[in-house]
């Protein structure tokens, strides 16, 4: 089984070029240059040779919170603990989080763009909801919100973004139409709920200014999706906007003028990186922050100090954003997965995402199993409780007399050898929870609402009407149950029973 998201083309975005600059000013820049009493510390230029006047924001290395996708808001370092208000225990949804600028507390957003307080936030309404499409991708938090007038943005994956709370409209934002591709939302600290500023980052590189903000120099563009977030810092002239772009192996690459800093971890060619937050309190001229990578682990970077996370997830691809005081960040499940390699006395679970086959070819289709592969998947689990653990989705993928043009696998190789193998179609419950009870693997089939089907393999009962389950799509669903709120459930339509 596979989710369809929207088609990304692949491009490659020129640099931008910028012009030469009068001597004016020129003039202008050098007199900010030769005078650093002129600038407030930890403020972001962004007039030429004038500071932006807003409050100092808070010290987000003490208000700085990982999202898991289930809905859980977990604390880094020091930082107190928020109260949440919903939660998706079989759900991989929740996909970002934002802060207000005290750090008291914020929104989570769910996938179709319902937003859930948190600490003392109040209820808001986001004014978008895809019931059909699971099209949200970020919020953010407007510099001057708070729990008492709450005010914020929600960007969609196609670019377009949505106000919520006190938040007026912005104009000039960048559309990509059905492709899916953008990937944060940053405001400009100067922004008024009159004049909103601020930029939106694709998952090329590319760094659109709204609003009326200036435009990105400098920026790094890739041919493909690398990009993961992006963070303003302070600039040490009113020349260009500065601030860094971060790739999916962890990279940190400046623009603006930005200066290099030093890296705490990269992942060479792994989409691992997941957020990208700078720290508030850096000292002027040495930024830093912190990236969130996928199992929930915070890295520091630049001058930022050291932080532990709460609670990590060794294996999972769980954790779905970083959010400090005044910052936001989210991100969505990747399709190919770590390898998953668990087992027991029932046997070998194998999720058809696992990167050790998610991309070989199911017989002579060109499809790959991570798309399709979910019954030779449950195949292979069954044959390892029958002790054949050689047998993997890649080597049952690979038997191309056993699958169709389109890669459908044919009846007569379901099967195991020394054992039966039963296949009913539209089986009564009696008769399933017969044949688990009886202790055979049962396989069984599913329509789903979306159209397609899915398959899962039964490894027991759980009580009287449910049952132990192996899910070959989600992550690490070995011995989960059947029973629940799950994206890939829907009427069993058949049963295969090995005996």
């Amino acid at each position: 089984m596979g989710y369809d998201r929207p088609a990304v083309r692949r491009r490659i975005y020129p640099l931008v070029v910028v012009a030469a600059l009068g001597i004016a000013i020129l003039t202008s820049t050098l007199l900010v240059l030769s005078n650093p009493s002129a600038r407030a510390p930890h403020s972001l230029l962004l007039g030429i040779g004038a500071t932006a006047s807003r409050p100092l924001p808070v010290d987000n290395q003490t208000h700085l919170y990982v999202l898991d996708g289930w809905g859980g808001v977990h604390p880094v370092g020091a930082s107190r603990a928020l109260a949440t208000s919903a939660s998706w225990p079989t759900k991989d949804i929740a996909y970002s989080l934002a802060l207000f600028p005290d750090g008291s507390g914020g929104y989570v957003m769910d996938g179709w763009g319902g937003l859930h307080p948190v600490g003392s936030a109040p209820a808001v309404d986001s004014h978008v909801y895809w019931p059909h499409w699971i099209g949200a991708r970020e919020i953010v938090m407007a510099p001057w919100s708070s729990s008492l007038a709450p005010a914020g943005y929600l960007l969609d994956a196609d670019g377009g973004i949505h106000p919520f709370g006190g938040a007026t409209a912005v104009t000039g934002n960048a559309i990509w139409q059905s492709q899916g591709i953008a990937r944060a939302l940053i405001l400009t600290p100067d922004s008024t709920p009159q004049s909103v500023m601020g930029y939106t980052l694709d998952g090329y590189g590319g760094i659109h200014a709204f609003g009326g903000a200036r435009p990105i120099a400098g920026a790094v563009h890739w041919s493909e999706d690398v990009a993961r977030g992006v963070a303003l810092t302070d600039g040490l002239n009113g020349l260009f906007v500065q601030g860094y772009t971060l790739d999916y192996s962890g990279g940190i690459h400046p623009f603006g003028g930005a200066p290099a800093v030093q890296q705490s971890a990269l992942w060479p060619n792994q989409d691992m990186a997941d957020s990208l937050v700078a720290w508030t309190a850096a000292p002027a001229g040495s930024p830093g922050g912190w990236v969130l990578d996928r199992h929930g682990d915070v890295r520091a970077w630049g001058s930022a100090p050291a932080l532990a996370a709460s609670k990590t997830w060794p294996g999972w691809d769980i954790a779905r954003g970083m959010a400090g005081a005044g910052s936001g960040g989210g991100s969505t499940e990747r399709t190919i997965l770590d390898a998953q390699p668990i087992s027991d006395g029932w046997g070998t679970y194998y999720n058809q995402r696992d990167t050790r086959w998610a991309s070989s070819s199911v017989g002579a289709a060109t499809y790959p199993v991570w798309q399709i592969g979910c019954l030779l998947s449950d195949l292979a689990m069954v044959y390892s409780h029958f002790g054949f653990r050689s047998v993997t989705p890649a080597t049952i993928a690979a038997h191309t007399e056993w699958f169709n043009g389109n890669g459908a696998i044919f009846n007569s190789a379901l099967k195991v050898p020394g054992h039966t193998t039963v296949i009913v179609e539209n089986p009564g419950l009696g008769w399933i929870q017969a044949q688990v009870s009886a202790g055979h693997p049962v396989v069984v089939g599913m329509n789903l609402p979306t159209g397609s089907t899915h398959f899962v393999t039964l490894t027991g009962l759980n009580g009287a009407s449910d049952f132990w389950t192996d899910d070959p799509w989600e992550q690490n669903a070995m011995h989960v149950t059947f029973s629940g709120d799950w994206f890939d459930r829907g009427p069993i339509y058949e049963a295969i029973a090995f005996i």
